[in-house]
Parts: structure tokens; sequence; C-alpha cells
């Protein structure tokens, strides 16, 4: 049992702790967490000190720290949701998908239409293979017509075709990442994802121009260089299929990910190789 703070400790932990806000705001965060802890020093009681230096922790990549402070804020008050929603955030970062959907779903018994819980539970979800409860988690976002103003709806729609296109529902898919585009037209993840659809339904013209748009929104995308490269060999345009891999492979390079740039790199010998063996024309 906790002994009970003075009223001079508490009133010393409310003006270190808005210290800590301010620092917070102002992206202090080493400064920030120095006063959460010292108002936690006053106030071993002061939930929202916990959970405000949870939040930095969150900011800093400090998960387990992170969960420490959240754990012991819902300890000290039960009904602190915004603690168990960012909880549930530092659990999904260190890859415990479930407890992160647990906690989620805690926030979600208090009020079943936050947003941030449902995609948030959603993601995790995903995560797990769990395709169809991700659907159902973003359904009931886009069901809800008072949604939350900070949630971009065109992302919404991103993740959701993302589920059909796992679930292998490719038609419900591209709908979704379509509806992404017109929501947001320089959503440069919808036009790479409709693209991975319409390659896989054989529309090979279409995933090439989702693929490019791709390129045009985000120019360091190395999937997409990648992705249209194959295409384009596929296509016989083999001189532009080489520069697409050799794109793919600089940024693949550049992004310190060596393996994916080993793989291009063999993709681009094999090809070339198979150029000067078979007196093929490297036509673009």
């Amino acid at each position: 049992m906790k002994i009970a703070t003075a009223n001079s400790d508490i009133g010393n932990a409310k003006k270190v702790f808005t210290k800590g806000i301010a620092n917070t705001e102002n992206k202090n965060y080493e400064q920030a967490v120095e006063n959460f802890t010292k108002a936690i020093e006053f106030n071993s009681n002061f939930a929202s000190a916990y959970s405000n230096r949870c939040l930095v922790y969150l900011q800093w990549g400090k998960y387990e720290a992170a969960i420490a402070d959240c754990t012991e804020a819902i300890k000290i008050n039960p009904e602190n949701i915004e603690a168990n929603l960012n909880l549930g955030l530092a659990y999904y970062e260190i890859g415990n998908y479930q407890q992160a959907i647990a906690e989620y779903t805690q926030v979600l018994n208090h009020n079943h239409n936050d947003f941030r819980a449902l995609y948030n539970r959603g993601l995790a979800n995903f995560e797990l293979n769990n395709y169809q409860e991700a659907i159902g988690d973003y359904n009931l976002i886009l069901a809800n017509t008072q949604q939350d103003a900070t949630f971009n709806q065109a992302d919404i729609y991103n993740e959701r075709g993302l589920a059909y296109l796992m679930s292998k529902n490719m038609h419900k898919a591209k709908s979704d990442f379509s509806y992404a585009i017109y929501m947001d037209a320089g959503n440069s993840r919808a036009y790479y994802n409709r693209g991975c659809v319409c390659s896989k339904m054989g529309n090979i013209e279409g995933a090439m121009a989702d693929f490019s748009k791709t390129l045009k929104l985000n120019p360091h995308e190395a999937q997409a260089y990648l992705n249209r490269g194959l295409l384009r060999q596929e296509s016989g345009l083999y001189q532009a299929a080489i520069q697409d891999l050799q794109a793919a492979a600089k940024c693949f390079c550049d992004r310190g990910n060596m393996s994916a740039y080993h793989h291009t790199q063999a993709l681009i010998n094999g090809l070339q190789k198979w150029l000067l063996s078979s007196n093929q024309t490297a036509i673009g």
C-alpha cells in the first residue's frame, strides 16, 4: 500500500508535470522524461505522469519502457483508456500483436466507435493473417458516418484493400485501391497496391501504368521499379527492363537493403547473359 502524498508534493508534481507537457510538445523528449519522472517522485500515484512518459518513450522507440509505464498507469487508474491505447501501440511495435489486439479491444469495450483502436486492431489482425477480422474492423470505421476527421479515409480503403488482396479477393481489393486513389490522387501506396492486383489479374498494361504512377509520386520506391522491370521483361522490353532493375538495385542499396540489392543484381546479370546467348535485341 502506497503512503499518501502531502498536498505540497501534489502541487509540485502538477507544476513539473506541466513542464513535461510543454517539453513534449516542443519535442524536448529528454527533458520531458526528466519532468515526468520528477512528477512521479513527488506523487507516485500520478497516473497521467506515467501515461505521458509512456508517450515520450513511444516517440523514442523505447517500447519496453513504454509498456512498463502504461501498465503502471492502468494499475493506478483502470479507466485510463488512453493508456490502454498506448500500451497497444507499444506491444504492436515489438511484434506482440495478440497482446496489442487485447489492449485495443479493451479500449473498444469502453467506446466501440474509437477509430484509433479499430484502425490499429485492424493492422494487428492483418499481421496475424486474421484478414477477415481486419476487414471487419475497417468496415466498422467506414460504416460510421461520424468518422474521426484525423483519419484519412484513403488509408482505411488502402488497408482494407490489402486485407482483401491477401484473402485473394482481387476484385474487392482493386475496388478499394481505386477508391483510395479517387479520394487521394497523390497516394503512391494505393497506386502501387493496385498495380500488384492488376499484375495478379493478368492486366500487365494496367499494372505497368500504376507502377509508373507510383514512381512519379515516389521516385525512390524500389519495389515499383523491380515489379515494372519484371513486367517489361515479360513483355519483351528488355532494355527498359534492365533500366528499371538497375534503378531498383540502386534504391535498395541506398536504403541499405543489401539482400534485395544482390537479388536484383542477379536478375540483371541473368537477363543480360540471356540476351547475349540468345542474340536478342535489347529493345526498350
